[in-house]
């Protein structure tokens, strides 16, 4: 939360001077009924200049500080306040401090502008702009296919829950009551993972907030909404170096198919790449044995030496991996596959919370392989050899620590067996 002023009209040689609130993402705007020559303006401290031993402009100064002073001491009141002061409350008597004609215009105008459209409708609209680039990326570029597919697939949701209860759903009349029965159709009516269900919230929060940048939907309405986006660690499994060699000495496979859908796998596991870049290598970006690409999904680029296993199996296609089946088809492939090796017929106990309850789910081994077991598997293994993790994040594409954590499943006892190595070691030297 703070408080900052700029000019309307930097360019002209007289403007007003505007305040801007900033609550919890949300910015009010005001008019502060004070408008300085622009010479006068400093574009860095973005506050009105002062001169030692002149007073051009020390009765505007001290008015805007007391202005920010008492906005100041508003937000407080409703940061810290008991009883809690409501945001339709803070923003009223802001609006009331600065008291300005033509502040109560535009709130005027506002409440004008509230649109009576459908949530489905505005729905089509934010797609829409997603796709033409008129919606950006936070880092201002356009937005990867995988998330417009993922905001249509919410939609589909709220179109299934509307049919559900007979509700049409509008921007001026969405609630909180309404994203609360939306939540409960996630996790009960549709038995979601707590993962899946926040990501359909995430994409409705994100709706929600483009409907406020075009004056759909009220800042302060935004601000009294409160959207369930909680995630949780999943139990997920990872094959060791060993598990993934012996996956390469199977021969016998039941269709052509499971071969070429072993090895591309396989590479994955030997290069931390996604499914969407591992499935589809150019061979042009084979360079000095390393694979140079942008990332399909995030746009970065990466450069990966070349192991030997993967050396190996492209060799095998000429530098060209065959074609593979879509992501789902490959998963119901590669645990055919992980079948017929004998280590992999061990239990697994998956943790998940569905319906507001933890539950645990108790398979083979082979039966939780997926695509992403494969980026999974690289990160896991370079981590527990001792991996810088800056090293392996580089290759990986990872971000941030945090993120790059989520890949790592190494089990307790191997944790265990590392450091009982690396205690070896260091009394070896000693003695």
């Amino acid at each position: 939360m703070g408080v900052s002023f700029s000019l309307a009209r930097p360019k002209q040689k007289i403007s007003s001077i505007r305040v801007k609130i900033s609550i919890n993402g949300i910015s009010i705007i005001l008019y502060t009924g004070r408008s300085v020559e622009t010479c006068h303006w400093d574009n860095k401290k973005c506050f009105v200049k002062s001169y030692v031993g002149k007073n051009t402009t020390t009765l505007l100064i001290q008015r805007l500080k007391e202005l920010e002073i008492e906005i100041l001491n508003l937000l407080d009141r409703y940061k810290n306040g008991k009883p809690k002061m409501s945001f339709v409350d803070l923003e009223n008597k802001i609006k009331t401090l600065v008291d300005r004609p033509d502040n109560k215009n535009q709130k005027t105008d506002k409440s004008q502008l509230l649109s009576k459209e459908t949530l489905i409708g505005f729905m089509d609209l934010f797609i829409q702009d997603c796709e033409s680039g008129v919606r950006l990326s936070p880092k201002r570029q356009k937005l990867k296919p995988t998330s417009i597919s993922s905001y249509k697939t919410t939609k589909g949701y709220l179109m299934k829950f509307q049919d559900l209860t007979n509700k049409v759903l509008t921007l001026k009349d969405f609630s909180q009551s309404d994203i609360d029965k939306f939540s409960d159709f996630l996790i009960i009516d549709e038995e979601f993972a707590m993962n899946t269900h926040a990501k359909a919230m995430m994409d409705l929060l994100q709706i929600i907030k483009y409907a406020v940048k075009h004056k759909k939907i009220s800042a302060a309405k935004l601000v009294e909404l409160e959207f369930d986006t909680r995630r949780e660690e999943t139990d997920s499994i990872y094959l060791t170096e060993g598990e993934i060699l012996q996956l390469l000495e199977i021969h016998e496979f039941d269709d052509p198919i499971q071969e070429q859908v072993r090895d591309v796998f396989v590479v994955g596991c030997f290069t931390a790449m996604r499914f969407s870049d591992y499935s589809t290598i150019d061979p042009a970006a084979i360079r000095n044995n390393r694979l140079e690409f942008v990332q399909k999904k995030t746009g970065g680029k990466v450069t990966i030496p070349i192991h030997p296993v993967v050396n190996t199996i492209l060799k095998k296609y000429d530098n060209s991996l065959p074609k593979v089946p879509k992501n789902n088809e490959f998963n119901r492939i590669i645990k055919l596959v992980g079948e017929k090796l004998p280590c992999l017929h061990v239990p697994f106990t998956k943790q998940v919370t569905y319906g507001r309850e933890r539950k645990e789910f108790v398979a083979m081994k082979f039966m939780y392989l997926q695509t992403h077991t494969a980026r999974r598997a690289f990160c896991s293994n370079e981590y527990i050899k001792g991996t810088d993790p800056l090293i392996i994040m580089a290759i990986s594409g990872h971000k941030s620590h945090k993120s790059f954590m989520r890949y790592i499943k190494v089990s307790a006892d191997q944790f265990a067996d590392k450091l009982e190595g690396i205690w070896q070691e260091r009394y070896s030297q000693i003695n």
